[in-house]
């Protein structure tokens, strides 16, 4: 699929049964019971004068969606005076376009999506805010079992067919960075594919890919249903990395400050229960029903808690597996813009250098909502760190090092 042509698969799947998993997750019967508001997350009172308390939430059934998807039947949403209906999509192609079109008020994204909405470097463009990161880690490259003895690293992935969930994804992104380190140039050495995650393990089964860098639970059903194993988790790569995030529209956040501060708090202080290593089994019962991810419990817990085998015989004991660490620190967002110019995802734009990269990053990293949210839940702002990926420090005042076709240093 072009780079452009997402947005025509969003048209196109309208009719078939893929997008009959778009559903209202509200209308669904629960198999777990929707706590009472206030038994799940921070002690706090609503805030008073929330101008619109009903939203419809877009997410994908993912692993990574936990705070959006565990805030609706753990009353953590309702404790924050507000009425949320979650609604489902099946990609995130559908996604984008139904947050375009005003379909949803607030959406789970992938990391790289509101800057690329923001900054319009593809159709469809909306000014976007993000206030929080989602989940961190939580991705794996997963490669078919025939691969199992001649793959040790990247250099051995050229020819290749390997499926991403989008162009804008932290997944795509990754990949490229983690094939560039073995001397392939992702563009010509691999055939990457955009897949919608549930179509990943088919994919593999069949052969169609070698392989896919994919979010949960779909690297851990692959190892299940015997399609193939966990080659490395992308925590490997770079540890604490962005994936998803909660987005909003500039205009609906200037519309409904009130509302905007309830959400940010709901979404933080689910983010925060999740993050809990004791919550991490209620957290995979909570959304493994079928209004939700539609998994098996034990198949989620095991990816929560990262206690799970993977796929070639050995169990491991990875707690840090995926995290929802909220704060959206700023050198995410400089370092996705340096991958998306880096591959020629800016609609042909230079983004500049490390300033001008900093602004663009802070117009939509709502930082400032951040920090309110959690302090609101008495919770501190996470101390500054140097991103490590692929063992190369990230150095936010030398981000031209990241936009050369090779980084070595």
């Amino acid at each position: 699929m072009g780079r452009r042509g997402f947005l025509a698969l969003a048209g196109t799947t309208a009719g078939s049964g893929l997008l009959a998993a778009c559903s209202t997750a509200s209308t669904a019967p629960p198999a777990v019971p929707a706590a009472e508001p206030g038994t799940h997350g921070a002690d706090v009172p609503a805030l008073p004068g929330i101008e619109n308390p009903e939203l419809t939430i877009g997410f994908i059934p993912i692993t990574c969606a936990s705070p959006l998807v565990n805030a609706a039947p753990l009353g953590i949403y309702a404790k924050h005076g507000l009425r949320v209906t979650l609604k489902k999509y099946a990609g995130w192609a559908d996604l984008w376009g139904a947050y375009v079109a005003g379909e949803v008020q607030a959406t789970h994204m992938l990391a790289p999506m509101p800057l690329a909405l923001h900054h319009g470097f593809a159709s469809g463009r909306k000014t976007t805010r993000m206030p929080l990161i989602t989940n961190v880690n939580g991705q794996a490259i997963t490669l078919a079992n025939r691969h199992r003895d001649t793959v040790r690293g990247p250099e051995d992935m050229r020819g290749f067919v390997l499926g991403i969930p989008f162009d804008f994804s932290m997944h795509n992104l990754l990949l490229r960075h983690y094939l560039s380190t073995g001397g392939l140039d992702p563009d010509l050495d691999v055939d990457l594919r955009i897949l919608r995650p549930a179509d990943m393990v088919a994919n593999l089964l069949t052969g169609n890919i070698d392989g896919f860098l994919g979010p949960d639970p779909f690297n851990q059903l692959a190892v299940a249903r015997g399609a193939g194993y966990l080659f490395t988790l992308t925590r490997d790569l770079w540890d604490g990395h962005p994936c998803c995030c909660l987005g909003v529209s500039d205009e609906w956040a200037f519309e409904n400050p009130v509302t905007y501060r309830a959400l940010t708090r709901a979404v933080a202080d689910a983010a925060v229960w999740s993050d809990d290593p004791a919550h991490r089994p209620q957290a995979a019962a909570s959304m493994a029903t079928e209004q939700f991810l539609n998994q098996q419990p034990e198949l989620l817990t095991a990816i929560l808690t990262g206690t799970y085998p993977d796929g070639t015989g050995r169990t491991m004991q990875e707690p840090d597996r995926i995290g929802f660490r909220p704060f959206p620190r700023e050198d995410f967002g400089m370092w996705i813009l340096t991958q998306l110019q880096r591959w020629g995802l800016t609609d042909g734009r230079d983004l500049g250098d490390s300033s001008a990269l900093y602004a663009a990053t802070t117009e939509v990293f709502d930082t400032p909502a951040a920090a309110r949210a959690l302090h609101d839940l008495g919770i501190g702002i996470p101390s500054a760190r140097t991103e490590t990926i692929t063992g190369i420090p990230f150095n936010p005042a030398r981000t031209d090092i990241w936009t050369r076709r090779e980084v070595t240093s």
